[in-house]
């Protein structure tokens, strides 16, 4: 059975940014269910500041349900429709998970990266993820992800930190460690660029 995430990624309007953290947290206690809050902790100065939730579903079927909910509970539309007035722009993806990872409750910093491979080679790039996902430590494994529409040559890794320093220290460590070394000309040879946003958690659900 696929483990899918869904992601609802929000730009906040100017002065709006903790008002949209407020209610998107309110909404994810909404739909009890295991996910997390995150907002821009560094990112490019070409890129915007952002609020990302993300909530874990067990497959298609329940994701469907909420869709279904959606379509007919209108206190529901009423609190959605208020987070979008406070939005620039909102985006939905749906992800599914090819390998779980080691995000809970101490993680307070999350980097996102988004693998754009070359093309025709996503699936090549994925299997060398998740042939390096293996070799992990435990308790620091990422999570692997191909989004469900979109750009399908993009693979996405999301790992999580437990503090600002352990996660430049990991970044540092992934780039120079001899273990990694046959990872990274696999990924480098695959890809055509990658890209890493990284945020803040400022909730997490455990259902």
């Amino acid at each position: 059975m696929p483990n899918i995430t869904l992601e609802i990624r929000r730009i906040p309007k100017p002065g709006k940014e903790f008002e949209v953290i407020r209610e998107v947290i309110k909404a994810l206690k909404n739909v009890n269910r295991t996910g997390l809050v995150s907002n821009s902790a560094m990112a490019s100065h070409a890129s915007e500041r952002d609020i990302v939730s993300g909530v874990r579903f067990s497959g298609w079927d329940e994701l469907e349900e909420i869709h279904d909910h959606l379509m007919s509970n209108e206190d529901f539309q009423k609190h959605q429709s208020s987070i979008e007035e406070l939005c620039s722009k909102t985006t939905i993806q749906a992800l599914n998970i090819l390998a779980p990872g080691d995000i809970n409750s101490g993680t307070k910093y999350m980097r996102r990266t988004f693998l754009k491979a070359k093309r025709g080679e996503s699936g090549g790039l994925a299997d060398s993820l998740l042939a390096w996902h293996e070799v992990f430590p435990s308790g620091k494994k990422p999570i692997v992800q191909k989004q469900a529409a979109g750009d399908i040559d993009i693979v996405r890794i999301t790992s999580g930190f437990e503090s600002l320093k352990s996660m430049m220290e990991s970044a540092s460590d992934i780039a120079t460690n001899p273990d990694y070394s046959k990872f990274r000309t696999q990924v480098s040879n695959l890809t055509q660029n990658v890209m890493s946003w990284n945020y803040r958690v400022v909730h997490i659900n455990q259902v």
